[in-house]
């Protein structure tokens, strides 16, 4: 018994010793304040437009944001947190919550996690993380009938436009060992700024018989499929061609008052800088008889100009003129007036 009671000190007294050691080896765990501002000045989207009365695009503020706290050195996930607290101030619109790691150093990268076209690559890597888009699904390919859509250039990829991802990454970044909470600041002592990684085009080409429409998609070529979040990169090796429904605004001041605008918003990532061959937007426009009619344009020369490069205005001076479907009564009966038009599945609007 004497024995027994020996042993059974013995162990709790070294559980004991174990327990102290380890607790002073590891380093404590700390809640760190952070609050995240969205830069939402957009061109395009809500300011900067080139004809202020045509529809805008859709848009919503981010409603939830991933924060991923990563070695400096190997670049690793060490601690990741998801902001959804909302507010705004004088700055703008902010997420902000608390994350729990240990005072060090870290890079820290951020990004907004509500989007549904617009999706992540390797999360878990501070230097590879990227962000992507789908090709389109194929119900959506088999509607389409150009020369581009069935596929002769087996390198091209149609790829969705990608939703506006707002970014934040900061290397060498401090968390702090200090009594109650630490807040997380740039290296300006400022909350840090989420800033998107995708820019919103306005495109536009004149139409004649637009009233033979029904709907009405473009295909553009040369843009990124993706970028890496941490610096940014248009990745060389993901070429895409983003596809994009038109919308149609009918225009009274024109001198030939028979020609419409068709135009449309569309999100990219970028054009490739040193993408080959031309940039070409392909139209393709679905009669009232389900006939369609394509028409390509090159617009490479275009994206060298300042009104492109600066204001992100694609002004396609041409007219593409719609031939009438076979069968259609051009001296009236039941033909729809330009008017009349309701909004339909692809996006082919009146305004």
């Amino acid at each position: 018994m004497i024995r027994f009671k020996l042993i059974l000190i013995w162990i709790v007294a070294m559980a004991t010793w174990h327990g102290c050691e380890h607790r002073e080896l590891t380093e404590p765990i700390r809640k760190h304040f952070v609050r995240i501002y969205l830069d939402e000045h957009l061109r395009n989207v809500n300011y900067g437009f080139y004809d202020e009365s045509k529809d805008k695009p859709e848009y919503r503020t981010p409603r939830m944001m991933r924060v991923a706290l990563c070695n400096p050195t190997s670049g690793a996930l060490m601690s990741e947190e998801y902001l959804h607290e909302s507010g705004s101030d004088a700055r703008g619109n902010y997420l902000q919550g608390f994350l729990s790691g240990k005072p060090g150093v870290y890079n820290l990268m951020a990004y907004n996690f509500d989007t549904e076209s617009a999706h992540i690559k390797n999360p878990n890597s501070f230097r590879t993380t990227e962000v992507y888009t789908n090709p389109i699904n194929a119900a959506e390919k088999a509607k389409l009938e150009s020369v581009r859509a069935n596929g002769n250039d087996p390198k091209e990829v149609i790829r969705y436009e990608p939703d506006h991802v707002f970014v934040s990454t900061i290397e060498n970044v401090e968390l702090k060992d200090v009594p109650g909470i630490d807040t997380l600041k740039t290296h300006r002592g400022t909350h840090p700024t989420a800033t998107s990684v995708v820019k919103t085009y306005y495109m536009q080409v004149n139409v004649k018989g637009v009233e033979y429409v029904q709907s009405a998609v473009a295909l553009i070529t040369g843009m990124a499929g993706s970028t890496r979040l941490h610096d940014r990169t248009l990745m060389a090796d993901n070429v895409a061609t983003v596809y994009f429904p038109l919308r149609n605004g009918f225009t009274k001041n024109r001198a030939a008052e028979d020609v419409t605008v068709a135009y449309a918003y569309f999100n990219t990532f970028g054009k490739l800088p040193d993408v080959e061959g031309y940039i070409e937007i392909t139209f393709e426009f679905k009669t009232r008889n389900n006939t369609v009619q394509t028409e390509t344009i090159r617009v490479t020369d275009m994206f060298n100009t300042p009104m492109v490069r600066d204001n992100q205005w694609i002004i396609i001076d041409k007219t593409i003129e719609i031939k009438p479907p076979e069968g259609e009564d051009l001296e009236g009966g039941m033909r729809p007036g330009i008017n009349n038009w309701e909004q339909i599945e692809s996006g082919f609007t009146i305004s």
